[in-house]
C-alpha cells in the first residue's frame, strides 16, 4: 500500500506539473465527477481548477449552456457519455473526435483518449482523459483538406449535373438516329449514320465512366462484341478531321485493303477512344506548315490458334513530325501524377486502357519525326467475302 501510494503521489504531481510536454488532462470518479483540471486543461479551456474539480463533467463542466466549457449540442455530450461509460464498463482505451468552444469563445478540436482509473485492489474508480490538441500547423492542414474535400465534392456534384444534361441531347440524337435508319437511305447514307451512331456510342460510354479510378488502376471490365475494324479506323478518322483542317495539318489513313473487311471480337468503342486520343495529341503537337501530315498506318497480321482459331496482332502506328509530343506529357502517359495536365491525364488512361485490352504503347522518337506505336490484339471472327 505504501508503494502503491508513492506512485498515486509521483502519478499526481507528473498530471499537476506546468511542464509543456504534460498534455491537457482531466480525471473523474466513477459517476463522472471531476477530481483533476491539470493545467495544460485550464489552459486551452480557459476554465481554472477551482471551477471544474467537484463539478459533474458532463453537463456542469462540458455543457450546452453559458457556462463551463460549451460544446455544440447534445449529440456532443451523448457521445461522452457514451464513452465513459464505456470505460467504467471495462472496455480498454477508448477514443472520440471531440469538439467545445473555450472561455474566450475560441473553437478547440481535439482528439479526446480516455483510460480506466484502477485503485491498488484493481477496481475501477473512474476515468482518466488526455485530450490531443493540434498544432496550428496541423489545424491549418486540417482545414485545408476540408477545403480540398468540399471543393471535390463539389467538383463530382457539377460533374454529375453535366453527365445528366449531356445524356438528354444524347437520347434525341440516338432517337432521330433511329427514325432515319427506318427511312429510304442509300448505302452511303446507311454507311455515314452507321458511323454516326458509333461515334454517339463511344461519346455515351465515355460519359458513363464514373469509376475512372478502375481505369487509373487496370481494373475496368471490357465489353466485347463483334465489329469492323475498318469501321473503327473510319470513326477515328472521322473524328479528327474538323481539328485536321483547323490545323491545316493532312492526315493520311494508310493500311492494307484487308483491314476494311476484318470482323474482330473485342470492345470497339475503347479502341476508337485511345486512337483517337493518340492521333488528337499528334495533331496538337505538330508544327503547321505547309504539307505537314500525320500518317495513320495499321498493320494487321493474322495468327493461326489451334484448327479454326485466328487471332489477329494489329500495330497501330501514328507518325508525325518532329519535335513531337513534349516529353513532360510522355512521361505523364507512363507514369500517374497528381499533377498532370489535362493533355497527359487522357494519355495516360488511353495507355492503361490499351493496357487492360492487353496492348502496349510505345512512343518513339527520330530525327525528323515520332510515332505513338499501339499493339493489340483480338481474336478474328471472320474475313468478310470469304
Amino acid at each position: 500500500m505504501d508503494k502503491y501510494t508513492r506512485l498515486l503521489g509521483d502519478y499526481i504531481g507528473i498530471v499537476r506539473s506546468p511542464s509543456a510536454l504534460i498534455p491537457p488532462i482531466f480525471m473523474t470518479d466513477e459517476n463522472f465527477r471531476c477530481l483533476e483540471w491539470n493545467d495544460a486543461m485550464q489552459k486551452v479551456s480557459g476554465l481554472r481548477r477551482e471551477e471544474a474539480v467537484e463539478r459533474m463533467l458532463v453537463g456542469e463542466v462540458f455543457t450546452v449552456r453559458n457556462f463551463g466549457c460549451r460544446v455544440k449540442g447534445h449529440d456532443t455530450l451523448t457521445k461522452l457519455r457514451i464513452l465513459l461509460n464505456g470505460v467504467i464498463a471495462g472496455q480498454d482505451a477508448c477514443k472520440l473526435f471531440f469538439e467545445f468552444f473555450d472561455q474566450q469563445g475560441n473553437y478547440v478540436e481535439a482528439l479526446l483518449s480516455a483510460n480506466k482509473r484502477i485503485d491498488a485492489e484493481g477496481r475501477i474508480t473512474g476515468v482518466l482523459c488526455f485530450l490531443h490538441v493540434a498544432s496550428p500547423e496541423l489545424k491549418y492542414a486540417m482545414q485545408m483538406q476540408r477545403v480540398s474535400e468540399h471543393a471535390a465534392a463539389d467538383s463530382l456534384k457539377k460533374l454529375a449535373y453535366i453527365r445528366q444534361e449531356i445524356k438528354k441531347p444524347l437520347s434525341g440524337v440516338m432517337f432521330i438516329q433511329n427514325l432515319m435508319g427506318s427511312s429510304d437511305l442509300s448505302e452511303e447514307q446507311k454507311q455515314l449514320l452507321k458511323n454516326r451512331r458509333l461515334c454517339q456510342e463511344q461519346l455515351s460510354k465515355i460519359v458513363d465512366d464514373t469509376d475512372i479510378e478502375s481505369i487509373e488502376e487496370c481494373y475496368m471490365e471490357m465489353s466485347s462484341s463483334e465489329f469492323n475494324l475498318g469501321e473503327a479506323v473510319e470513326v477515328v478518322m472521322n473524328q479528327v478531321r474538323i481539328l485536321s483542317q483547323e490545323r491545316q495539318v493532312e492526315v493520311i489513313h494508310d493500311s492494307p485493303a484487308e483491314v476494311s473487311s476484318m470482323l474482330l471480337y473485342g470492345d470497339n468503342l475503347r479502341l476508337q477512344q485511345v486512337l483517337s486520343d493518340f492521333l488528337t495529341n499528334a495533331l496538337l503537337f505538330t508544327p503547321v506548315s505547309e504539307g505537314s501530315s500525320i500518317v495513320l498506318r495499321v498493320t494487321p497480321k493474322k495468327e493461326r490458334i489451334g484448327m479454326k482459331m485466328h487471332i489477329v496482332h494489329l500495330e497501330f502506328r501514328i507518325i508525325h513530325p518532329a519535335p513531337g509530343i513534349p516529353e513532360d506529357l510522355i512521361q505523364e502517359m507512363f507514369h500517374s501524377s497528381h499533377r498532370a495536365s489535362k493533355e497527359g491525364l487522357g494519355l495516360h488512361l488511353s495507355q492503361n486502357l490499351v493496357k487492360i485490352m492487353n496492348g502496349t504503347v510505345q512512343y518513339q522518337r527520330e530525327e525528323d519525326r515520332s510515332s505513338f506505336i499501339i499493339l493489340i490484339e483480338f481474336p478474328l471472327v471472320h474475313q468478310i467475302g470469304r
